[in-house]
């Protein structure tokens, strides 16, 4: 069973972050629920890949190369390394991320096939999709919600082959943060040949963009909050100076920092305070592995 979470309200939008249970840690980063008494339109950062459910009004979904204005009933999200946005006109939603080792074991198949892509859930969780959200929608609690979805993902991970030793070896060495591709490939006892299949069919990216996304969400994570010359000191030694970042920022939000910080972030303000007070990390460092 999940552990228990907790709601921050913020301006009419209320967010509950549950963590998983112990046998889908590192599998899934923690289940969610939004509710939106009006209007709402958020931006979403680069993120691994996420499940979601609509259980009341219409939830939209608006990122480059994706149709706008298409209802998200119940959806799978790949890997992305570029902005988006979540609109919807009052309502409520839940669902989950997914780790890359989590994507790699609960959905399979090459991951770069669905990177920057929104589809229909379909089966990829082992059931009909449809028929899961009708069950959701039926059930009266986020008790009654998260037993079900536990039950379904850990159904799922019993047919799943485990993940292996590569994999992990990769998803290691990039957790260890490598500055080049010999270094990356090194951490992981490949040739960069190997790494570059491996990156791609796991996490969605060429090794080159990992290393470059990662170190963007991982100093993103440490600046989130900062706006002009606090943004230079947050930076650490990740980027050599500002413009480095804001060059990075660019190519992966498509707008500068000022913009994005200085707009207002309803949803994102009200997650983040959810996360905090249901003990989930609000890092965008990847995870250790499940085991």
């Amino acid at each position: 069973m999940a552990k228990p979470g907790a709601q921050a309200p913020a301006s009419g939008v209320a967010v509950r972050c549950y963590r998983p249970s112990s046998v889908l840690a590192g599998y899934i980063t923690f289940f969610y629920f939004v509710e939106s008494a009006g209007p709402l339109t958020d931006f979403l950062y680069p993120e691994w890949g996420n499940v979601r459910f609509a259980l009341s009004g219409e939830w939209f979904v608006e990122m480059p190369g994706y149709p706008l204005y298409t209802p998200q009933d119940a959806v799978l999200y790949g890997p992305t390394d570029r902005h988006g946005a979540v609109s919807t006109p009052g309502g409520k939603c839940f669902g989950f991320g997914l780790t890359p080792i989590g994507w790699h074991r609960l959905i399979g198949g090459d991951a770069s096939s669905m990177a920057n892509r929104v589809t229909h859930v379909g089966h990829a969780l082992g059931c009909d999709g449809d028929a899961l959200r009708a069950a959701i929608l039926a059930d009266e609690s986020d008790s009654e919600i998260l037993a079900r979805i536990e039950s379904v993902l850990q159904a799922r991970l019993a047919t799943r082959p485990a993940v292996s030793a590569q994999v992990l070896a990769a998803d290691r060495a990039l957790r260890n943060r490598p500055a080049t591709m010999p270094e990356f490939a090194a951490g992981a006892g490949m040739s960069e040949r190997t790494l570059h299949r491996l990156c791609l069919r796991t996490f969605g990216f060429p090794p080159k963009r990992l290393m470059r996304l990662q170190r963007f969400l991982d100093t993103l994570g440490l600046v989130r909050q900062a706006v002009g010359e606090k943004v230079g000191e947050a930076l650490g030694e990740d980027y050599f100076d500002q413009s480095h970042f804001y060059r990075d920022f660019n190519d992966f939000m498509a707008m500068t920092p000022r913009e994005y910080f200085t707009a207002p972030h309803v949803l994102m303000s009200a997650a983040t305070e959810a996360q905090m007070r249901a003990g989930v990390t609000l890092s965008f460092r990847l995870p250790d592995p499940p085991g």
